[in-house]
């Protein structure tokens, strides 16, 4: 979450930072995502991936970002190895 709180803020004027700011307030508010939901989403993700590859379940990472005419889940996964018959089992 961090990471995209300094994507959404980042270096600039403090209007722009200001703005970026509500946008990502707004966001949230839209979508009245509570973080025990984010997380769930997060632990769901693990558990599905978990089917077809090792996984390193602390570098789980799960954010939302905002585009001008979308919204996007973003996940970022340290995978160790793909199963090679996952598809079969």
């Amino acid at each position: 979450m961090l990471g995209i709180l300094r994507r959404i803020w980042g270096d600039g004027a403090s209007g722009q930072v200001a703005r970026k700011r509500m946008q990502f307030v707004l966001m949230h508010d839209r979508i009245d995502i509570t973080p025990d939901v984010m997380e769930a989403v997060k632990n769901d993700i693990i558990k599905v991936l978990s089917r077809y590859m090792e996984i390193e379940g602390g570098s789980v990472k799960v954010d939302l970002e905002q585009g001008k005419d979308f919204m996007a889940l973003i996940s970022n996964v340290q995978v160790k190895r793909v199963y090679r018959n996952a598809a079969s089992g």
